[in-house]
């Protein structure tokens, strides 16, 4: 089992246990020849007992810094649209700013210990990049394993548990915010039966919900989400959602989707009962996708390359200012208004 502490074993400590020189550590980590059979199953057990990792950085004899930032996206099957651009302006910082970028993804169990999680080999090598950058569906446990080998990080904060948010070093872009403008918008546009729909066990569409309740009890309305996902897929999530408002005879006026995926399986939904965008349900959704334009969907837009330039800005301040956390940082949502959204009709109920 390897070792409980709270020090990073060195290449001494293998030395030690294995009761060999450094130097002979050293030739079995950079596989050489000239070494004696048993001692390099000496040095192999004591690495596996002390859970001695690396610093490949040292091992290279390179300058302090690698100058390379590590972005890794957790628990996600594929790179979605928006972690595309966010990627993308990671990486142009970095260019600019001199630095390079690794990219990798990992999956991982929220209740499993920090300890025992097993990293891919650019986070877990000590040394290959400077600091860490944090996206996809992420836990304490993570950041814990980054901080025990003495690694710096910063965290994309919309995909993280509020609980398991740290203090500082993280970028978010303002879903609360822009949820709740959107929902504004539509009230002043006399709307009252207004639905959210998004899976509130995805932190970000819980924050969406949050800034849609807040909107609809400040103007006095009573909120409708559909809260627990109907399918796995957004778009199909979207489509089940609105087939059951209009099956149960649910008032419905209006809907504030937590991603245009959903908005335009609500759309196809809302199309296939007979009724009509935006002239018997005004339709809003957060912009993901990048389709948004194409279908004329009023949607809340964030500037995706935006905030990866931004988590890479705050990842090569921490490195140079050798570790000191920093300012988290705020990207703002705007409405972008199209044509999928129309002042309530005054002469219908609207009950569907």
């Amino acid at each position: 089992m390897p070792r409980k502490s709270q020090n990073v074993p060195t290449i001494k400590d293998v030395a030690q246990r294995a009761a060999v020189s450094i130097g002979t550590v050293s030739r079995v980590l950079n596989a050489s020849d000239n070494v004696d059979a048993g001692l390099r199953e000496r040095v192999a057990r004591a690495i596996r007992e002390l859970g001695y990792r690396p610093n490949v950085r040292a091992q290279s004899f390179v300058r302090e810094r690698s100058k390379v930032i590590a972005f890794v996206l957790s628990n996600r099957i594929g790179l979605s649209s928006a972690y595309a651009r966010i990627l993308l302006g990671i990486e142009e910082f970095c260019a600019d700013s001199g630095y390079h970028l690794l990219f990798t993804r990992f999956r991982y169990d929220e209740a499993r210990a920090a300890a025992d999680l097993h990293l891919p080999s650019v986070l877990a090598a000590r040394g290959i990049a400077d600091c860490v950058i944090v996206g996809g569906t992420n836990y304490a446990n993570l950041l814990e394993a980054l901080r025990a080998l003495g690694m710096s990080s910063v965290v994309l904060a919309n995909d993280m548990a509020d609980s398991f948010l740290p203090p500082a070093n993280y970028v978010r872009y303002d879903d609360t915010g822009g949820s709740s403008a959107a929902t504004q918008y539509l009230i002043r546009l006399g709307h009252r039966d207004i639905w959210f729909i998004g899976d509130t066990s995805i932190p970000v569409y819980r924050n969406m919900y949050r800034g849609y309740v807040a909107a609809m009890e400040t103007a006095g309305l009573e909120p409708r989400a559909y809260t627990v996902a109907l399918a796995d897929d957004s778009f199909d999530n979207g489509h089940a959602a609105v087939s059951h408002i209009i099956e149960q005879n649910s008032p419905l006026s209006a809907v504030v989707a937590g991603s245009d995926d959903i908005a335009h399986g609500a759309r196809d939904a809302l199309r296939e009962h007979g009724k009509d965008v935006p002239r018997d349900v005004s339709l809003i959704g957060l912009e993901q996708s990048g389709g948004a334009r194409a279908a004329h969907l009023t949607c809340i837009q964030v500037d995706m390359a935006e905030v990866g330039r931004q988590l890479a800005r705050l990842a090569l301040a921490v490195v140079v200012s050798g570790g000191k956390d920093q300012a988290p940082v705020m990207i703002p949502a705007t409405i972008v208004r199209r044509s999928s959204c129309r002042p309530v009709r005054r002469d219908d109920s609207m009950m569907l």
